[in-house]
């Protein structure tokens, strides 16, 4: 391929086509412009730092942006002064099928690498037009970046070559939309021991935190950590956690959440577990109420040995109460019930049962104290019991205490329930129950979860307020289904 000499007598036009330059023009572009600041003087030979391996942006591990990234519009750069780059950084995809093409020992014998290049080989740009007059080129379309004959074609690409054309280059691709499906591609081709895969790693390495929480640095980490070894994911862990609270914040984000699930599914020994639990617990109370962090929370639970879990488990213990009480915290708590064992078990519960009474009127915490409550565990349910008695009329007309105490007649033994309803009938304002908005409830529960003499008794109370429970419309309700109930019975 011979390209156009800078001595040329051909120029272009504002349009990008060829145009003869008469005699008296001087073809020196810098002619008459001794004066001009030397950065001009560069700037009218359009170099770029590509094509010198320089990195145009500074990635710094030590202090990752959290902030949502922003597109990198590799693949969208363009430049005036008549010259064009077809992409800001080059096609995986193209690097990919030279590097193959060479491991199948095919000769190109001076065809198209099937893409172009509009820089030459010392780094300046040719017009759009002249590219695409050169017999060279290949061209497959503007919106592809053409490789051209920077590489020996004829020889074929070295593996060692194609890693140099993207080494600095990886972590920009990451975080760009096209450039991380052209990347997680290649990775899905790649062996785990194959030198590629070591590369793209290292490449990869000291921005991992950064890429976990970008919208599309994300999938590569996730893709990463499953074709990684061993040695490779633990290196990952200590860089995320090496950091106060580092991966805590990962956790926190929408994006940030998935890589740290798809890092725990892949690791495979107990020291990595080990490493990555001890870091969550220190922000275990966070993660528990927050949208995305309760994620990796609930993984742990799931997947990980309640031996593994105690230091999770612990420090929710701790905080019991703030979690209990958050929309997202009362359901994991209940998680956190469920898969806890032992002492642990114990020790949650009864932080649970100590804080019972505030727990009871709050619009999530009621939830947890109900979770409790079952035949199953009859010494948990005297102890709910026990901690909330002298409460129950209270309870009764509040609007999510009533539940919790509705869920005692549903499914506590009986003499849990016939404790609660002597309770109910022995404080002088129990009639309220009967015309309250939330108590009627209660007293419904306590009818169809009695028998004998103590339903009854419940059904005595309703006829001695009848008169008053007719201009009630809660009353009327209750009339309704159980007024004349008794006197069926008798």
């Amino acid at each position: 391929m011979s390209f156009l000499p800078l001595s040329s007598s051909v120029f272009f036009n504002q349009h990008g086509s060829p145009i003869a330059s008469s005699s008296s023009q001087n073809q020196n572009p810098f002619h008459n412009q001794t004066d001009q600041p030397l950065e001009d003087a560069f700037a009218l030979l359009s170099v770029s730092p590509f094509d010198f391996n320089y990195s145009p942006n500074n990635h710094s591990f030590e202090n990752p942006t959290f902030l949502t990234p922003q597109r990198s519009n590799l693949y969208d750069q363009t430049h005036d002064n008549n010259a064009i780059i077809g992409r800001g950084l080059p096609s995986l995809h193209d690097f990919w099928v030279e590097y193959e093409t060479e491991r199948g020992h095919v000769n190109l014998n001076n065809g198209s690498c099937g893409s172009y290049s509009s820089r030459n080989n010392n780094g300046f740009h040719y017009s759009e037009a002249y590219v695409n007059q050169t017999s060279f080129g290949g061209v497959l379309g503007n919106d592809q970046f053409l490789l051209g004959n920077r590489f020996n074609v004829n020889n074929g690409m070295s593996n060692q070559h194609w890693l140099n054309n993207l080494r600095g280059r990886v972590v920009l691709l990451a975080k760009d939309q096209s450039g991380r499906r052209d990347l997680i591609s290649i990775m899905k081709r790649l062996k785990v021991t194959s030198n590629e895969t070591s590369f793209i790693f290292l490449e990869l390495l000291d921005h991992v935190a950064e890429l976990m929480v970008d919208p599309f640095g994300n999938y590569v980490v996730q893709k990463l950590v499953e074709i990684c070894t061993e040695e490779q994911r633990a290196l990952i862990i200590l860089k995320v956690i090496q950091h106060n609270l580092l991966l805590i914040r990962i956790c926190l984000n929408t994006y940030g959440t998935r890589s740290v699930e798809k890092l725990l599914e892949n690791i495979t020994s107990q020291q990595q577990r080990s490493l990555v639990i001890s870091a969550l617990s220190d922000g275990a109370a966070i993660l528990a109420i927050d949208a995305n962090g309760h994620r990796v929370l609930l993984h742990c639970l799931k997947n990980f040995s309640p031996e593994d879990n105690k230091c999770l488990l612990r420090v929710v213990a701790n905080h019991c109460f703030s979690i209990a009480t958050d929309k997202t915290g009362c359901c994991v708590l209940k998680e956190c019930v469920n898969y806890a064992h032992g002492e642990t078990k114990v020790r949650l519960i009864a932080e649970i049962i100590m804080n019972a009474p505030l727990l009871a009127e709050d619009a999530y915490g009621n939830y947890v104290l109900q979770h409790l409550v079952s035949p199953k565990a009859p010494i948990v349910t005297e102890c709910l019991v026990s901690r909330l008695q002298g409460k129950f009329i209270s309870l009764s007309c509040n609007k999510y205490g009533s539940n919790v105490v509705e869920k005692f007649f549903e499914e506590a033994g009986d003499q849990h329930k016939i404790c609660i309803i002597l309770e109910l009938l022995c404080d002088p304002d129990v009639a309220r129950l009967l015309v309250d908005p939330f108590g009627n409830y209660v007293i419904r529960s306590a009818i169809l979860g009695s028998k004998g003499s103590i339903q009854d008794t419940l059904l005595q109370l309703i006829q001695i307020n009848s008169a008053v429970m007719q201009t009630n419309v809660y009353g009327r309700k209750l009339l309704e289904k159980f007024g004349n109930e008794r006197l069926r019975r008798s």
